[in-house]
């Protein structure tokens, strides 16, 4: 058994314990058997000797969860504890029994764990077992975010200054991310790394992702209003979504292990949050992340791109449901034009494509995207691509 199991007479006087309550209680059989509980247990767990006193006096079982067991060494065990009333087949009284669940390393995991991820999260992960921590593969959707020119905002605030609005802005950034079944893996710098679905894959690992950038945008929104509200200056944004196999566990050395993920759809979501200063956008996903969508959402495709160390291209999509009238005005006209711009684009129709694009640019002047797909219509109609051109934008050319 791996619960510890002490059982004693009517006066207390300990019998038998079993080979888990001595690892437990770190003492031998041989020294404790003969022994009462009062001077076993002593007066540092006296909250044991009142459970006892507790089915002594109403013959009832009783059960305490989430206690500390304070031993000889002056150490402590988290333990649940179960104090049982023994009878004879007669029913009449013949000793107790105490059933000691060792929950020390639980707690310690529960303790760790909840820094990264929801409770709910943690529940799932300690009911999964070692094998998830050990390391499997798995689809995830991951999600990085980044805040725009921290180097120069920082220098701007100083050292204090930074500190409070990074505790700030990771504070209502991660409540987003647990809300939506997400694990904080790290922060890196001013980057936030989230991932979906690495304890417990599930059908909506990319919408959450996807749900969660989308939050993150308008939640700073709100930030930004406090910030300004009090002399501050705003920040900015970016955030990157990739879905795909990753090898998910602990990694690291045995003094520090971390609960993360590896693999090249990590890389990826890094890569398309960076890739928001080029296209001048806020959220990006990739056509993978983008095909396991389950809910549906506002989506335009922005490019089709080949990263560096890749051969293989894919369409990048840019997430919009958290836009406003405000902070994308003409969104319909726009996103008409666009997507007409982008078919012609891509059939080598750089006059028309230009006009949409221009079209486009006029309904909303802030649009980069067209803007950008405008200025490429321009030197394409002056230099038109060799004929083999698949409409692929390497990226790390720009």
């Amino acid at each position: 058994m791996s619960n510890g199991v002490v059982t004693m007479d009517a006066s207390w006087n300990i019998t038998k314990v079993n080979q888990a309550a001595t690892r437990i209680l770190r003492q031998s059989g041989q020294k404790l058997e003969g022994k009462t509980a009062q001077e076993v247990l002593g007066t540092r767990n006296a909250w044991i000797l009142n459970s006892l006193g507790k089915v002594r006096s109403s013959g009832e079982t009783d059960i305490t969860v989430d206690a500390d067991l304070l031993l000889e060494d002056h150490t402590s065990v988290s333990i649940n504890l179960t104090a049982v009333p023994l009878v004879t087949t007669r029913d009449q009284p013949m000793g107790y029994m105490l059933v000691i669940e060792d929950i020390t390393r639980e707690k310690r995991l529960r303790n760790t764990m909840s820094r990264y991820m929801s409770k709910a999260v943690v529940d799932q992960l300690l009911e999964s077992g070692d094998a998830t921590l050990s390391g499997v593969d798995r689809e995830v959707s991951v999600l990085f975010s980044d805040i725009r020119g921290f180097t120069s905002i920082s220098e701007r605030l100083g050292a204090r200054e930074t500190i409070v609005m990074l505790n700030e802005y990771f504070t209502d950034m991660v409540d987003i991310v647990f809300a939506h079944n997400g694990i904080l893996d790290k922060y890196i710098g001013d980057m936030i790394m989230a991932v979906f679905g690495s304890v417990m894959a599930g059908d909506s690992d990319a919408d959450d992702a996807v749900e969660v950038g989308n939050r993150m945008m308008t939640g700073l929104r709100l930030l930004n209003q406090r910030r300004v509200n009090t002399g501050r200056e705003p920040i900015h944004i970016g955030v990157g979504v990739s879905t795909g196999h990753v090898v998910v566990g602990n990694i690291g050395s045995p003094k520090r292990l971390e609960y993360t993920v590896i693999g090249d759809r990590v890389n990826l979501a890094e890569r398309l949050e960076s890739a928001n200063k080029y296209y001048g956008t806020s959220v990006l996903l990739c056509q993978f992340t983008a095909a396991k969508l389950k809910r549906p959402a506002l989506l335009r495709e922005i490019d089709l791109i080949r990263v560096r160390g890749s051969t293989q291209p894919f369409s990048v999509f840019e997430a919009l449901d958290h836009h406003t009238e405000k902070s994308f005005s003409m969104r319909d006209e726009v996103l008409q034009a666009y997507a007409e711009g982008l078919r012609l684009y891509r059939q080598r129709d750089w006059v028309q494509a230009a006009t949409c694009f221009h079209a486009a640019s006029n309904a909303n002047p802030g649009d980069k995207p067209s803007s950008l797909f405008l200025e490429r219509c321009r030197q394409y109609i002056e230099t038109p691509p060799p004929e083999g051109w698949d409409g692929v934008w390497a990226m790390g050319h720009h």
